[in-house]
């Protein structure tokens, strides 16, 4: 799980525009954590289908950060691990 200083501060999960982490999840059962899952498959899929939203806005003459949906690639990716707090902040 992510601490809150690497939510806050680098997955940027209260920013409302494209600059917010397009890897950060919650977790379903509970709402305090959050994961990356940039080094999953699911960071896979995320990324295709990121791809094909930008390729289709492109095609359409618009701007990719119009639409405010997270964008971005914060950092280089943490594992998922439930149990271990993870973040630049953390001695891992």
């Amino acid at each position: 799980m992510l601490s809150l200083k690497q939510i806050n501060d680098v997955c940027l999960s209260n920013d409302l525009t494209y600059r917010k982490c397009r890897y950060l999840c919650q977790d379903e059962s509970d709402r305090s954590k959050f994961y990356c899952l940039k080094l999953s498959v699911k960071g896979q899929k995320i990324d295709r289908e990121i791809d094909i939203y930008v390729d289709n806005l492109k095609a359409k003459g618009k701007s990719i950060i119009q639409d405010n949906l997270p964008l971005g690639d914060n950092c280089s990716g943490y594992p998922m691990l439930r149990y271990l707090q993870q973040g630049y902040d953390q001695k891992n």
